[in-house]
């Protein structure tokens, strides 16, 4: 998973498996240049312009192609009703599913059944017919045909001679074709049982479940409800900057690339590309990269990743020339408190101690690299807050 840090950085958008870690020796940068460099989290503020300038180079994009556009986005579709919370209140309860063994009753198709048999041919038990203590679902069809439908309508603990007879074509020669008696007892069915929400169990399970501090039913119902607004919230302000930007970008003419930032981006893919094959190639028994590449990725040959690479790097150069130009035009900027709180919250996801472990890793690029994301959400909060939309939200 550390290896694939600098490449969830690099475009959080792509596979993580296609993004490697960007090399230290490419981080270099002069004053024409967009490539990160090794700079403090107090520091990258003071690019942003100073990209910006370079990107006006390479595409140019004015206030009345951003500023309250009317845009179609239904907001119904992210709203959250009582509904939504129950949903998710259930789902909670049935990761905690548990087990019962169910000593009475009749299986039905469907039921996981612990079951003893014997198989029987002319009163003598046949090789491989029997079995105790053994776990099945009942309508698999694992079992033969007869048997299968035969233990459906049975109950627990009683004892039932279930005939049957084998498909002509069964593997074995001695058996096909032949009918016997299958002797069968159900010992139990096994049922899932969902917990009951109440605030014993919210108090015993709420941390497992990620929702520290919560001990009681409606306090788990409030948390939950702000967990669902806030990702609804964060959908919403993403909907309305993809609303936006395809406006932004629907008639907009590119001159061209930073080269050395966009062959970075090629290098870092084609480096984890090649990384991961290093990796997991004989896992999959292939013994050169285009063969997995075709393989384990569904490219025709090296070309078409190649092609693939191309586009997704100036597809991705591109919105960082448009969202950085934006934020220095609107005086927008990173705090080195967002860049190392960011940088604390991937520590913790990731598995480091801590940032510092982060950038002892990777070197100081990483600033830029968090900075640019963190630049990235607050773009994207100004161009939604500053949308207008034209969609009636549904009733």
């Amino acid at each position: 998973m550390k290896r694939r840090f600098m490449g969830i950085m690099l475009a959080a958008t792509l596979a993580a498996s296609l993004v490697a870690c960007s090399s230290k020796d490419s981080s270099t940068t002069t004053a024409t240049s967009t490539v990160n460099s090794e700079i403090t989290a107090e520091e990258y503020a003071d690019t942003i312009v100073a990209n910006a300038n370079i990107y006006k180079n390479y595409v140019t994009i004015n206030s009345e192609d951003y500023l309250n556009r009317e845009i179609d986005v239904d907001t119904s579709s992210y709203t959250v009703s009582d509904d939504d919370v129950n949903s998710q209140l259930e789902t909670l309860l049935e990761q905690l599913t548990e087990t019962e063994n169910v000593y009475e009753g009749e299986t039905k198709e469907g039921d996981v059944i612990n079951l003893d048999y014997s198989g029987s041919l002319d009163g003598v038990a046949f090789s491989g017919g029997t079995a105790t203590s053994y776990t099945y679902t009942v309508g698999s069809g694992a079992f033969i045909d007869d048997l299968d439908q035969g233990l459906i309508g049975l109950t627990v603990g009683q004892t039932y001679d279930i005939p049957c007879t084998f498909p002509s074509d069964y593997s074995s020669t001695d058996l096909a074709g032949k009918s016997v008696i299958f002797t069968v007892t159900v010992n139990y069915i096994e049922k899932d049982v969902v917990p009951e929400l109440t605030d014993d169990w919210v108090a015993t399970n709420a941390s497992t479940l990620g929702y520290d501090g919560c001990t009681t039913v409606e306090e788990l119902t409030a948390a939950v409800r702000a967990n669902l607004e806030k990702t609804a919230a964060s959908n919403l302000v993403s909907a309305k900057y993809s609303a936006v930007y395809a406006l932004i970008t629907e008639n907009l003419e590119v001159n061209d690339y930073p080269a050395d930032e966009l062959q970075q981006l090629l290098d870092t893919l084609n480096d984890n590309i090649q990384s991961e094959f290093d990796t997991y190639g004989s896992y999959y028994g292939i013994t050169d990269l285009e063969t997995y590449i075709t393989t384990v990725y569904g490219f025709e040959s090296t070309d078409a990743f190649n092609e693939y690479a191309d586009e997704y790097a100036k597809s991705y150069l591109l919105e960082k020339m448009i969202i950085t130009i934006i934020a220095a035009d609107n005086d927008i900027t990173v705090t080195a408190d967002e860049i190392n709180t960011t940088g604390e919250e991937l520590a913790s996801y990731y598995g480091y101690d801590n940032y510092d472990a982060i950038l002892s890793e990777y070197g100081n690029e990483m600033n830029a690299e968090i900075g640019y994301q963190c630049l990235y959400t607050n773009v994207t909060n100004f161009l939604a807050d500053n949308s207008v939309l034209t969609t009636t939200t549904a009733e």
